[in-house]
């Protein structure tokens, strides 16, 4: 096997890190801000639309990367940074889809349940959490 190119890596950490820290500010700030803000569901949207185009792009770049390197070095370690970073993608159109459905449904709808906002972003932040909890270990394991 050839040796590895001296930017896969650190290409894979970064788009890992990216990822990472979407996750915690998602769950961390923007969550408390909208419930502070009484769930305004256009924040959400807004907040959804931005994120996920970078969410997105790091999942497939950190687990295109991550995979490459497997393939290059056979290393399990590598191929399991590449599992945890791909995850989050089938997990976010298998569980999150509905409620990211919902929530735009409702934002594209005057005069919507105010309540089901609150219960929706409630329920998004819970299954945000697995999406950040991979991608965290995606980057500890990649890092240390």
């Amino acid at each position: 096997m050839s040796a590895l190119p001296y930017y896969v890596q650190p290409v894979a950490a970064t788009a890992n890190g990216i990822f990472a820290g979407l996750g915690l500010t998602l769950n961390l700030v923007t969550v408390p801000a909208l419930r502070a803000g009484g769930y305004p569901v256009q924040s959400w949207a807004v907040t959804y639309n931005n994120g996920s185009k970078i969410g997105i792009s790091t999942i497939l770049l950190s687990s295109a990367a991550h995979f490459y390197t497997y393939y290059l070095t056979k290393n399990k370690r590598v191929l399991y940074c590449g599992i945890l970073s791909l995850i989050s993608f089938p997990y976010t159109i298998i569980f999150m889809r509905p409620t990211n459905d919902r929530l735009h449904q409702l934002n594209a709808t005057p005069g919507h349940d105010k309540k089901e906002v609150t219960q929706l972003v409630e329920k998004w932040n819970n299954l945000q959490w697995f999406r950040t909890t991979v991608g965290t270990a995606a980057l500890v394991l990649t890092l240390f």
